[in-house]
């Protein structure tokens, strides 16, 4: 699914313009992004758990 197919579902869903639906995507991936570079796991309802992968030492 491209970035425009999803937000039109989001605001399809959330009944709100698709610019609010964008910022509304742009601050969960926000969210998300800084949880996992502080080594935390994000639990994301119906999808799972988002950890970040562990690094390999060279």
């Amino acid at each position: 699914m491209k970035t425009p197919e999803l937000l039109a579902r989001i605001a399809a869903a959330t009944g709100r313009p698709p610019a609010v639906a964008a910022d509304q995507l742009d601050q969960l991936v926000t969210r998300l992004v800084t949880k996992l570079r502080k080594g935390k796991q994000v639990k994301v309802p119906g999808l799972g758990i988002i950890r970040r992968a562990r690094e390999e030492s060279q």
